[in-house]
């Protein structure tokens, strides 16, 4: 992995902890979801451009950081690594749809259009919230192995607290577009994500050995025997997995 964008997921990482902390905070006190660039009541800011690019590449930052743990996973458990891939790419595809509606919807004037791009956005931010708890969920053989217990268990949590965010609107009470109302369960859900990214970029740094350096699959696929000491007429036998722990 580039050292400049492991260094820069990094740091992204522990700005996702810090946004999505004070989100969970500024939703306890005001009751209100914000995103981006649209701000409380579905307002945008003056600054909606530049929110907007920040966003997004503080995403593509940090999921280099899971396909990095994805590919150093895919040697254990390939299923695993595809399920993270496919986690990971679900999840920026929802981001960049978000935002580029919400660039969209500073542009349009008329409310007919705007009202049916919010229905949008409100849908696309309920999808990104579920492609992060399962991109989370899915990082948990990873972390079993090369990270604590804690992270390891606490990766569970943010996708069953997304699914009481869609009961709460599917059977007590629908969200006003663009984004969806600020409840107990969105408000756990947020620290869990900034618990969980502050603990990650923590990770990172402590085992940025793993991001840094080369992997070569073939080395660790193919089984570790010495040549000298095969029994004579006998080949030697490869494809037995070993790892170093």
């Amino acid at each position: 992995m580039p050292r400049v964008l492991f260094y820069a997921g990094t740091a992204f990482c522990f700005l996702l902890a810090l946004t999505s902390a004070a989100e969970a905070a500024r939703q306890i006190q005001s009751s209100s979801f914000a995103f981006a660039a649209v701000g409380a009541e579905g307002a945008f800011s003056s600054r909606a451009g530049w929110a907007i690019v920040v966003a997004l590449v503080t995403g593509l930052a940090s999921a280099a950081i899971f396909l990095r743990m994805a590919a150093l996973l895919a040697a254990r458990n390939l299923f695993g690594a595809f399920m993270a891939i496919f986690a990971v790419s679900g999840a920026m595809i929802a981001l960049a749809s978000v935002l580029f509606l919400q660039a969209r919807m500073v542009v349009v004037g008329d409310e007919a259009p705007r009202a049916a791009l919010a229905e949008l956005h409100l849908a696309g931010s309920l999808i990104l919230g579920f492609f992060v708890g399962l991109g989370l969920l899915s990082m948990r053989p990873y972390f079993r192995v090369q990270a604590s217990r804690f992270l390891s268990i606490s990766v569970a949590f943010p996708l069953p607290l997304f699914a009481l965010i869609v009961l709460q609107e599917m059977f007590v009470k629908a969200s006003v577009p663009p984004l969806p109302a600020a409840s107990p369960a969105s408000i756990v859900f947020l620290a869990m994500v900034a618990i969980l990214f502050f603990a990650i970029a923590v990770h990172c740094v402590r085992h940025r050995h793993l991001f840094l350096e080369m992997t070569n699959l073939r080395e660790l696929l193919d089984g570790r025997v010495d040549p000298a000491a095969r029994p004579a007429g006998r080949p030697i036998r490869l494809g037995g997995a070993a790892f170093d722990s």
